[in-house]
C-alpha cells in the first residue's frame, strides 16, 4: 500500500521568503535563518510502492485508500470540515468527498486537483526514477 510522510523540504536549492521578516533564503529546513520563524512551507512525500496496473482491482482500491487517507490528513491539519472543503472545491458533493476519504472511490484528477488547491497546496511534483519507482510530492504553503 502506498504511504506518505510530511517533509520540511525536498530540495536544498529551493528558495522561499519568510512571511515574518521577508528574508529570501534557501530551504534548509522549515524555519527562517534570520528570525527563526516558521516559513510555512512543507511537503508530502507519497511513495508508490509498486507500479500502477490499471487492470488490478486490488491496486486500484489500495491507491484509493491511500489518496483518501492523504486527503483526510491534509484536511484535518487545516482544521476544515468535509462540508466546508467540498464547498471550497467548487461544488463537490460532501458525501462524494467522504467516500473518497474512506477509499471507496478513486477521484479523477479533475476532482482531485480542485480539492488539493482548496487545501492550500500550490504545486504537485512528480518524480520518476527509472522504470521501477515514482515519488509523488505535493508542495504545501
Amino acid at each position: 500500500m502506498p504511504s506518505f510522510q510530511f517533509l520540511p523540504t525536498i530540495h536544498e536549492s529551493e528558495i522561499a521568503t519568510c512571511p515574518h521578516c521577508t528574508t529570501r533564503q534557501y530551504l534548509k529546513n522549515s524555519h527562517c535563518v534570520r528570525c527563526h520563524g516558521a516559513l510555512g512551507v512543507s511537503y508530502v512525500r507519497f511513495e508508490i510502492d509498486t507500479p500502477f496496473n490499471a487492470g488490478s482491482e486490488n491496486q486500484h482500491q489500495s491507491t484509493a485508500r491511500s489518496i483518501g487517507g492523504l486527503l483526510r490528513s491534509l484536511r484535518m491539519r487545516r482544521h476544515i470540515c468535509q462540508a466546508e472543503l467540498a464547498r471550497m472545491a467548487a461544488g463537490l458533493n460532501r458525501s462524494y468527498l467522504s467516500r473518497a476519504e474512506c477509499g471507496h472511490v478513486l477521484l479523477p484528477l479533475s476532482k482531485l486537483l480542485p480539492l488539493l488547491r482548496a487545501l492550500g497546496l500550490s504545486a504537485v511534483i512528480l518524480r520518476f526514477d527509472g522504470q521501477a519507482q515514482c515519488n509523488f510530492r505535493i508542495n504545501l504553503p
